[in-house]
């Protein structure tokens, strides 16, 4: 008897070593899980379809299920979104390259990779055409890539910024208000306001194409990213798995969201009948990147050289 209960106290006693060595384990790896989350990533946004993969994320709790602590801020305007990164109360903002070259000398933030997104044009339903819009009265942002847009399409139609009136306008939410009660004739804007305008019943001219490359960039600041190499690189693989996400799923993931940008019920049923996708974030090209700030500079937005080494930084995982 005494043999049998040495036996099952010899058992007892291993059970409790393993037990014990399971649960150390499992706090060492809760703290190592809680240091490399130890800065948390705040990220700015505009509301529009830019921050559809870093809301995707958030919402399918990939952030935690990849050990990063993520808080996500959007903002009406881009000059709110300005304001927040040059004052840090974001280290990490999806924007684009005009509106970065305008603050990058006022804020010491470098280029991380692109990031999806795009603008439209929409117009009084009485304007068929782009070169109808000739003398009229058409609302942008000028400090962002809204009239850099306008720009080129305008070039496509042989047309020239000179040919319209512009209307500088940043909000895109009061674009859309100022397009239904007729203080302008057309605006520039990004989804979902570009859906919004329709659903007031806006023709909606021309819109580019969202799985191309339109001059959305992830930024990061660089005293962030001095420190956390390792979150940097968790925080992209996570963008990445919400463009998946989105490429199966559509804007239908995405409606909770888009309501709370400001969608109509209207709009984002046009969304969600959109076949779309978007790709991988990547690094900028040189080209798009050059086109941008010359651009930037020829409007007085940005001074100096122009140097996509200077501002874009190498990641890994960011090809």
């Amino acid at each position: 008897m005494s043999r049998i209960m040495k036996k099952i106290g010899l058992i007892l006693a291993t059970l409790v070593l393993v037990l014990s060595s399971l649960s150390l384990m499992n706090v060492k790896t809760a703290q190592a899980a809680e240091a490399a989350g130890e800065t948390k990533i705040v990220v700015g946004t505009t509301k529009d379809v830019s921050a559809l993969p870093l809301t995707i994320a958030k919402q399918a709790n990939m952030f935690q299920t990849n050990n990063i602590n993520v808080e996500l801020k959007s903002y009406d305007s881009t000059e709110e979104l300005n304001n927040a990164i040059t004052s840090s109360e974001v280290n990490v903002a999806v924007t684009d390259l005009v509106n970065y070259a305008s603050i990058a000398k006022k804020a010491n933030w470098k280029i991380g990779s692109t990031m999806p997104g795009y603008y439209g044009l929409a117009a009084n339903k009485k304007y068929k055409s782009v070169k109808k819009l000739k003398g009229k009265t058409i609302a942008v942002n000028k400090n962002d890539s809204s009239k850099y847009y306008l720009k080129q399409l305008l070039k496509k139609n042989k047309m020239k910024l000179k040919d319209v009136k512009l209307k500088n306008v940043d909000p895109e939410a009061t674009r859309v208000s100022d397009l239904k009660d007729g203080s302008v004739d057309a605006i520039v804007a990004a989804d979902p306001w570009i859906s919004n305008a329709k659903a007031n019943g806006a023709k909606i001219l021309n819109k580019q194409n969202l799985k191309k490359d339109n001059g959305n960039v992830l930024i990061f600041s660089k005293d962030y990213l001095s420190k956390n190499a390792s979150s940097t690189l968790i925080l992209i693989d996570t963008v990445n798995q919400g463009i998946k996400t989105f490429n199966k799923n559509g804007f239908m993931w995405t409606y909770n969201t888009l309501a709370d940008f400001g969608a109509s019920d209207k709009a984002r049923g046009y969304m969600g009948k959109e076949d779309v996708s978007m790709k991988k974030v990547h690094r900028v090209k040189k080209s798009d990147f050059n086109k941008a700030f010359k651009y930037a500079k020829s409007q007085k937005l940005y001074k100096g050289k122009v140097s996509v080494k200077k501002y874009q930084v190498k990641l890994k995982g960011v090809k």
